[in-house]
């Protein structure tokens, strides 16, 4: 493991620790996995004291860059990225009422037919293959009269065309939409078997797109579909 770091200046302390580590990280020279030098070895690199090192540490903790393990074999392990935090401040801004059904709907329009487009175009004989298992697991759920596993099923359409974008942004900002928001709030459920049933057409419709490699025809059924969910939703809830 190869990291080297500069003294820092007494005004920058706490923050140049961080800024240090974090670049070290995201350059590749500190990878997942790799344990940082015990707090004592960090204290004497930084020319620092060890209040500044557990701060910094703390502050690369919170987000997500490393973490914090404790005992005899513990210390400061750099972790893999995923969107755990992102996710987490999610959940706590739509909790808050921060994030509104109407937020989530734009957002769904702006990006999500942009992401169908994308994996239209990229469509392999795989892709095909595990986004027409998704939407199998879907349609037999409505077979089965099970809501619980057709909501699994719609999201792991939506998913799979993230994931097909081959994008790693858009995957990793619709996944988390749609498996802790759109899957999981009793907001966003669809009750109803016509309204069920409708949604099935929509997405049937969306995976025939996506599937053949149609761009733009994806781009537009993808839009037609976030519209005509969350009009099914409001209607229910009797919104306007």
């Amino acid at each position: 493991m190869i990291f080297t770091v500069k003294k820092i200046k007494p005004s920058r302390r706490f923050q140049q620790v961080v800024d240090e580590i974090e670049t070290a990280i995201l350059n590749g020279k500190l990878k997942p996995g790799d344990q940082l030098p015990p707090e004592l070895e960090l204290k004497n690199m930084f020319g620092t004291g060890r209040g500044t090192i557990r701060e910094a540490l703390r502050v690369l903790e919170e987000k997500g860059l490393v973490s914090i393990r404790a005992g005899a074999t513990g210390g400061a392990f750099v972790t893999h990225a995923d969107t755990a935090k992102l996710t987490e401040h999610l959940d706590l801004l739509v909790q808050a009422q921060s994030i509104a059904p109407g937020h989530i709907r734009e957002f769904r329009e702006a990006v999500e037919p942009i992401a169908a487009a994308l994996a239209a175009g990229r469509i392999s004989q795989a892709g095909i293959e595990r986004i027409t298992a998704c939407f199998n697991q879907a349609e037999q759920a409505i077979h089965d009269n099970n809501p619980t596993a057709f909501l699994e099923g719609d999201v792991a359409v939506h998913v799979a065309i993230a994931e097909l974008t081959g994008n790693p942004l858009l995957t990793a900002v619709l996944k988390m939409v749609h498996e802790q928001v759109l899957g999981t709030s009793e907001t966003y459920a669809l009750t109803g078997n016509r309204n069920l049933h409708d949604n099935l057409e929509d997405l049937r419709d969306l995976v025939a797109a996506v599937t053949r490699g149609d761009v733009e025809d994806a781009r537009q059924r993808a839009m037609e579909h976030v519209r005509k969910f969350h009009g099914r939703m409001n209607a229910a809830k009797g919104a306007t």
